[in-house]
């Protein structure tokens, strides 16, 4: 189970999250952030996403806003191609390249099983990228059918305020999905309520950590 512990100085928590497309931070990791966002409210979150259109772009800033709140996060939005990420490898390396350097305190991106490329890329690449970070990688419901592959082994519980504000920012702040069959509150609650079956909770998010090192000795 992650628990976010207080800092060990006086300084805030620092939250890295970076979704290949607008709305995969949200969809993988939106009740865990909204969770950690009202558990330690000066926690410093930045989220960094590859591949936009302008409209994409001003969505995103603003679901991470309301699910976070306006002050404490900032976006970044790059403008490489959606589907094309692993032809622009060299870019992509270079921007996880210049945010390992800082000192994230956890790391959250997708998971190297993905089903989709550019997804997949990211999860390939953060492990290596972030060597001397916590990195804990989200899944994403999709037509794939690929869910079965994440085996998750990390779990943020939620409670039921947190799965409903995910589902509200996202509905209100991407009109651009609105049009997609799969885009309603069963399909992420459902995919909450059976994360959290796994670990003992109504309802969690759930996620893949491929190393993990303790800092001190457990006995």
């Amino acid at each position: 189970m992650l628990t976010l512990l207080p800092p060990p100085t006086d300084a805030p928590r620092r939250v890295l999250a970076v979704g290949a497309h607008c709305d995969d931070i949200e969809i993988g990791a939106g009740g865990t952030l909204h969770t950690w966002a009202q558990a330690a409210p000066d926690t410093e979150f930045t989220c960094v996403v590859l591949t936009s259109t302008p409209q994409r772009a001003e969505e995103s800033r603003a679901c991470l806003a309301a699910l976070i709140a306006p002050a404490n996060v900032e976006v970044v939005v790059h403008d490489l191609r959606d589907t094309r990420l692993p032809v622009d490898y060299d870019r992509v390396k270079d921007i996880l390249g210049d945010l390992s350097r800082q000192p994230w305190d956890v790391v959250l991106t997708h998971q190297r099983h993905d089903a989709h490329q550019d997804h997949r890329l990211l999860g390939e690449s953060a492990p290596t990228a972030f060597r001397d970070h916590l990195v804990l990688q989200f899944e994403i419901p999709k037509w794939d059918g690929d869910l079965g592959r994440s085996g998750a082994n990390v779990y943020q519980p939620l409670i039921e305020e947190s799965v409903a504000a995910k589902w509200a920012a996202l509905d209100a702040h991407y009109p651009s999905q609105h049009g997609k069959d799969w885009w309603d509150a069963e399909t992420f609650s459902a995919l909450a309520r059976l994360r959290g079956m796994e670990c003992r909770h109504r309802y969690a998010e759930a996620f893949r950590c491929e190393k993990l090192v303790l800092a001190s000795p457990l006995f």
